[in-house]
């Protein structure tokens, strides 16, 4: 949100370097899928070495202003490459939280479980490679590393906050956690497995017509294929058939009744997911399509909120480090971040046109109907 338009396009490229360096959209992607699964995602902005080093000497950013406006445009997008965007998956994650509000994070703690690449004394096809113990402690002024319990790193943290930005999947009021597209799924899952094991076990068992004869001799010689005829003189005699696929109204019910409340609670209606169980005739209007993903574009609007504060902290947080390490000097105000997300719906240029020239008709100025269309003359 700068407010030279100059500083907002630099800014921009700096902030795309950093996310471009740790993946792309890869990185929104492994984001997006930790905070579905565990209802949160934390990611951890680490300086780097280079950075850090920098960030350990008294006071450096407000010194080297002078020599920030004469760096190289290159320069700074290379040192800012060098910020890592460590996500960590929530078993790993114990968060200390401030006692009076659970907003705050007052030390940060994972632990984990890391490979090694080191050769087994006695090497073995059935042996795993070995894994050490891996704890981080951070804080806002120190960091510790230990290793199957042992200390091996220690240092300062010259930010004086836990470089850690916290995600929530949906919001849940006065939980860390956030709610989970996939939790919330697990029981409803879990009965349609059975009811489908059940019929699966059923089709098994039924799939087949069987017969039971009465008497009638020597019935265990005689096979049964098309077009055969047995005779027997008892007139007590009987075939009677079972098995084969019944049908079950109450079975194909429930499954039904499973499906769309999953579909119900996560959100996805069948034809987002690509499965027309009606004719939907001809949706060629906005409003048309928005009320038939009424659901699933409400769920994305609470998700962009999330999600787009949090990625907003991220490029802030990346801008106050290469603030304070002299590298790219920025102020409170062109820190200030705003994520838009595009309409996931189709749009009609030809309206959004027409509404254009409607608003210039009443009088509204031309640059901020340019700028609406998405088209920027600075």
């Amino acid at each position: 949100k700068a407010p030279d338009a100059d500083r907002r396009r630099i800014i921009q490229t700096v902030i795309n370097a950093v996310f471009e360096a740790n993946g792309g959209v890869g990185f929104f992607q492994d984001l997006a899928v930790l905070g579905a699964v565990y209802g949160f995602a934390d990611c951890i902005v680490r300086p780097g070495e280079r950075l850090n080093t920098r960030l350990q000497q008294p006071s450096p950013g407000r010194s080297v202003q002078k020599e920030d406006a004469a760096a190289s445009h290159a320069s700074i997008l290379s040192a800012a490459s060098a910020i890592a965007l460590d996500l960590v998956e929530a078993p790993r994650a114990l968060p200390i939280l401030e006692e009076q509000d659970y907003r705050m994070i007052r030390y940060y703690i994972q632990h984990f479980y890391q490979a090694r690449n080191e050769a087994p004394d006695r090497p073995s096809r059935s042996r795993p490679p070995r894994q050490a113990a891996v704890t981080e402690i951070l804080g806002p002024t120190a960091w510790q590393r230990y290793e199957d319990g042992r200390r091996i790193a220690q240092g300062l943290n010259p930010l004086g906050y836990v470089p850690v930005v916290h995600i929530q999947n949906i919001a849940q009021p006065y939980f860390y956690e956030g709610i989970s597209d996939a939790e919330q799924l697990i029981g409803l899952q879990d009965e349609l497995n059975a009811r489908l094991s059940d019929r699966a076990s059923r089709i098994t068992m039924q799939a087949f017509k069987m017969y039971l004869a009465k008497g009638i001799e020597g019935m265990a010689d005689k096979p049964v294929s098309p077009g055969r005829m047995w005779c027997t003189d008892n007139q007590q005699a009987s075939i009677e058939e079972f098995g084969g696929d019944r049908s079950c109204p109450s079975e194909n019910l429930h499954i039904t009744e499973i499906r769309d409340a999953m579909d119900k609670i996560s959100g996805v209606t069948p034809v987002v997911a690509g499965v027309l169980k009606n004719k939907l005739g001809n949706l060629t209007s906005g409003v048309a399509l928005k009320m038939t993903f009424m659901g699933m574009l409400t769920r994305n609007a609470r998700k962009q909120y999330t999600y787009g504060r949090g990625l907003g902290q991220i490029a802030q947080m990346i801008l106050d480090i290469l603030d304070r390490a002299g590298v790219f000097a920025t102020t409170l105000q062109e820190r200030q971040i705003e994520v838009r997300f595009p309409n996931p719906l189709p749009e009609d240029m030809t309206e959004r046109l027409q509404e254009a020239l409607l608003k210039k008709n009443l009088g509204l100025p031309q640059q901020k109907i340019l700028e609406e269309l998405g088209y920027d003359l600075t």
